[in-house]
């Protein structure tokens, strides 16, 4: 039988070749896209993490992307408010702008909006070259691993932003939320929100129970959403509903894309060969052993594929990482997932075509033309 696969196979190699590439494009959609998601959400909450401060809050009726896509909302005013809890040393307004672009042209890009002066008060951010962020204008600060990526010069380069023209006047230290801050009160004329932010960050004092003074706000504002700096890797870790629902989608178009492919090339396969089949048949061959055959091919096609398709996201994710300094990660249960279902995908792709052919009855297809 594995001589008659090998066969079957190099006797239409273009067509062999276009399944595996087919197969192997799903695999790559899989693995890629949730690479790319996955890797940017670490890697934002690992940097929140880096703030400094140890509560973040929102308004609980506000939901964006994600927690570094809410909308600017939040009176900036409770800020104010907020400092007046006993444990609290600083509490600072932040307002998140999200652009559909990375910096490489893919991907997401998160600006945030700060009062750099009540900003440093709160986290651990300093200013390492150039100035300090201003109060208003069309001016940046970006993060040291930006400033290297980009060879920023202070003073001198520029970033557009909301289709505007940046001076870029300081770089900050460590690598913190968003890559690029701008004044607060330049993205609020931008959004046309007077006095909004998008939420508060939260420095207790030194020694102070993180627990008591989360309970104490949630008691003063019931209407503030409590989240702790200390579980934002976990929770970006495991993604966001939403973002969820969208990575399985992916996962289910790769999959039937693979089924769409193999069922295709397969049954092409049993149309033209109608004539070997009944020529195995009249030999002795049986029912089982033609389907054989066919889930054969199409078993070998899909494990072609997957392997193609993983040397090649290995490879993209080597380029867009050492290149482009994009977060990518390779989720071994997303890889698993695709590699299964290029498999089954292949099994079941190949199962009516290979019990069409099994079924054919042997004098006509002997006599098919």
């Amino acid at each position: 039988m594995n001589n008659l696969v090998a066969a079957n196979l190099s006797h239409h190699p273009g067509r062999t070749l276009v399944s595996v590439i087919g197969v192997a494009i799903g695999v790559i959609l899989v693995v890629l896209t949730v690479g790319l998601v996955r890797g940017m959400l670490r890697d934002r909450g690992t940097r929140d993490t880096n703030t400094g401060v140890e509560i973040l809050l929102s308004d609980r009726t506000q939901y964006g992307l994600s927690l570094t896509s809410l909308p600017i909302l939040l009176p900036v005013e409770m800020a104010d408010k907020v400092r007046q809890v006993p444990g609290v040393a600083a509490a600072t307004a932040v307002g998140q702008h999200l652009e559909m672009k990375g910096e490489s042209g893919l991907g997401l890009r998160q600006v945030d909006g700060v009062n750099f002066e009540d900003y440093v008060k709160a986290t651990k951010v300093r200013i390492v070259e150039g100035e300090a962020l201003p109060a208003s204008g069309d001016v940046a600060i970006v993060d040291i691993k930006y400033a290297a990526a980009h060879k920023v010069q202070p003073g001198v380069s520029t970033i557009n932003i909301f289709d505007a023209t940046f001076k870029i006047v300081g770089v900050y230290a460590p690598e913190t939320g968003a890559r690029i801050m701008i004044p607060l009160a330049t993205m609020q004329e931008q959004n046309g929100a007077s006095g909004k932010c998008s939420m508060l960050l939260v420095k207790c004092d030194s020694g102070t129970d993180q627990d008591q003074v989360a309970a104490r706000i949630s008691q003063r504002f019931p209407e503030l959403r409590v989240i702790f700096t200390r579980d934002l890797p976990k929770l970006f870790a495991e993604g966001y509903g939403s973002l969820n629902i969208f990575l399985n989608i992916v996962t289910g178009l790769a999959v039937a894309i693979s089924l769409l492919i193999i069922s295709l090339t397969m049954f092409t396969s049993v149309t033209e060969r109608t004539r070997q089949i009944g020529i195995l048949k009249a030999l002795g061959a049986s029912k089982p052993f033609i389907a054989g055959v066919f889930i054969k091919e199409s078993l070998t096609i899909s494990g072609a594929g997957v392997m193609l398709g993983l040397v090649i996201s290995l490879l993209v994710r080597m380029v867009l990482v050492s290149s482009a300094g994009m977060k990518l990660e390779i989720e071994p249960d997303y890889v698993a997932f695709a590699a299964l279902g290029g498999m089954v995908s292949g099994l079941l792709g190949a199962l009516y075509p290979a019990l069409r052919a099994a079924s054919l009855d042997p004098v006509d297809a002997l006599s098919y033309e």
